[in-house]
């Protein structure tokens, strides 16, 4: 793949300060955290909502794929409808440490930002696969390479931007409290096969698993990024999950080949 332009790595630069510009407004406008919460008071979620926004910007830039903007603009939009519809949390100090008796969802999309970049990477995989297999829009894409053509090709496509939702989502579990954490290399496991079948998938042109895999999306949103009590339950039971969107991959693989080898059989004429 060429390297990104001058260009797109100032795209780039500009995403990731809009980003982050756009969220502190977010947290000034609805006020639903204290000032040392809000990202410039904060350089790690600085640094991190900079990334997230840059990261999405150069790929747009970079490749034309359209999901990574779509689904940045989706989440945070999703995070700052909650907060807006809720009344104000209350906020105390318990031991030194800040505690809310609420969720207030810019605060966790701040802190999830690489759970939401993970998500984005598998929808950037899925756009990439049907583009070029369906021809939607294929003509417009750039810098990527063909999609593979071989199923362990695809497979290892799948795991690579599966495994970076799957080591994100892990993370951010862990970082909320798992035991035994022995189950966190498991739940990495799981949570990465999950997503790298819809891309690979969508690599070999099959549309059924990514479709099987969206409605999980809200879910792992709302308890992995916000901490929800059922965060790691729901990422172990992906494992089961992948098992479930591959066999209906191989189901729509072979249905494919029957209704192509149909179409292409001769007709007689009496």
């Amino acid at each position: 793949m060429p390297r990104p332009s001058t260009g797109t790595l100032l795209a780039g630069l500009g995403g990731g300060a809009v980003h982050l510009a756009l969220v502190e407004l977010l947290f000034r406008a609805l006020n639903h955290a204290p000032p040392e919460r809000w990202p410039l008071a904060d350089p790690g979620r600085a640094a991190g909502l900079f990334a997230a926004g840059s990261l999405v910007a150069l790929a747009v830039a970079h490749t034309r794929l359209l999901s990574p903007a779509v689904g940045l603009v989706a989440a945070l939009g999703w995070a700052a409808l909650r907060d807006a519809l809720a009344p104000p949390p209350e906020w105390s100090e318990v031991g030194g440490f800040l505690v809310v008796d609420r969720t207030v969802f810019l605060s966790a999309y701040a802190g999830g930002w690489t759970v939401v970049v993970g998500l984005l990477a598998v929808a950037a995989g899925v756009e990439f696969g049907l583009r070029r297999r369906r021809g939607i829009g294929d003509d417009r894409l750039r810098n990527l390479p063909p999609a593979p053509s071989r199923v362990r090709d695809a497979a290892l496509v799948g795991v690579a931007l599966g495994g970076v939702f799957g080591v994100a989502a892990a993370a951010r579990v862990a970082a909320f409290g798992v035991s035994p954490r022995t189950a966190v290399p498991v739940m990495v496991a799981t949570t990465t096969l999950a997503a790298a079948v819809p891309v690979a998938a969508a690599a070999l042109g099959l549309v059924a698993p990514a479709a099987c895999f969206a409605p999980f999306v809200p879910p792992i949103a709302r308890g992995v990024i916000a901490g929800g009590e059922g965060g790691p339950i729901l990422l172990l039971f992906l494992g089961p999950a992948a098992v479930a969107f591959a066999a209906v991959g191989l189901a729509e693989r072979w249905l494919r080949r029957r209704l192509d080898r149909g179409s292409a059989e001769p007709t007689g004429t009496g």
